[in-house]
């Protein structure tokens, strides 16, 4: 059996209730339960649990001995895996519409143990950020594909002056573009000093994130491949907020870092030019 027909054949195992009831019964009851033990206290007819119990016993996600039956440590893998992945259940509907465009496996495996909650329009979020926005923030991280406009109304919404200590912003040379012909392209770097903010540049990231202090978010692009800047996730929580900014790292070591200099911010143009040469060199 190749990995393909295995990973076909565990989740299909999940598809029923009564397979579902049993690995239940197995992870919270230690010890071996004899098969009419077990058949007796999940009200199952002998019958139909020999065929789910040899379902689960073929692939190993269960231990038997002399029809005594238990839960060994692949058992608590897949139990695991498959509580993570019922805990994605509220995402589902965002999901099936969008895309998760990280080929990173690591990255793609740890999404599935996250508790993320899914904000469904710009008013929650804006209401969201104006009850986090501090006056001082240690770091902020902006990665992606940014929508401008956005931006500054979130910063515009939160009606007070605050200071970032530091910045990190990663986009593609089609983004800086528009980030140096921006209308207000200098009201984005008077939050900090200009040798606090770090500008890196990527070949490609078709999502956006944002993250400061103890909250981030996630915009992705739809199955069309545009970004949906009208809904995003939203990470709360230790955990959530690492994961993101793994990604981030993630993103900014596959970067160049560029530099940000008066002349460029006086100058735009020149720091077309400059952006210009860099890309060139590639």
């Amino acid at each position: 059996m190749n990995e393909f027909e295995l990973n076909n054949k565990l989740f299909g195992l999940f598809k029923s209730k009564k397979r579902i009831k049993v690995l239940n019964f197995l992870m919270n009851n230690n010890g071996s339960f004899h098969f009419n033990e077990i058949a007796k206290q999940l009200k199952i007819m002998p019958s139909t649990f020999e065929y789910h119990i040899k379902q689960l016993a073929d692939l190993g996600l269960i231990s038997h001995i002399n029809y005594q039956y238990k839960s060994n440590a692949y058992t608590k893998l897949i139990w695991s895996a498959f509580h993570n992945l019922s805990k994605l259940e509220p995402l589902i509907p965002f999901l099936k519409t969008h895309d998760l465009p990280i080929n990173n496996a690591k990255l793609l495996n740890d999404f599935s143990f996250l508790e993320l909650k899914v904000i469904p329009d710009m008013i929650a979020l804006l209401s969201l950020m104006k009850n986090k926005f501090a006056k001082k923030f240690s770091k902020i991280q902006l990665a992606g594909v940014f929508n401008l406009d956005l931006e500054e109304k979130m910063m515009r919404f939160s009606e007070s002056e605050f200071e970032i200590e530091r910045i990190e912003i990663i986009t593609n040379y089609e983004n800086f573009i528009k980030f140096i012909n921006y209308k207000n392209f200098e009201y984005f770097l008077s939050f900090s000093k200009l040798e606090n903010i770090e500008l890196f540049l990527i070949d490609e990231c078709n999502f956006y994130i944002a993250i400061a202090n103890d909250i981030g978010v996630l915009f992705l692009p739809e199955v069309n491949n545009i970004i949906d800047f009208q809904q995003c996730l939203v990470f709360e929580g230790y955990n959530n907020i690492q994961w993101l900014r793994k990604t981030f790292l993630w993103l900014k070591n596959k970067s160049r870092k560029i530099s940000l200099t008066e002349g460029f911010i006086k100058d735009k143009s020149l720091f077309k030019t400059y952006l210009n040469e860099i890309v060139k060199s590639k």
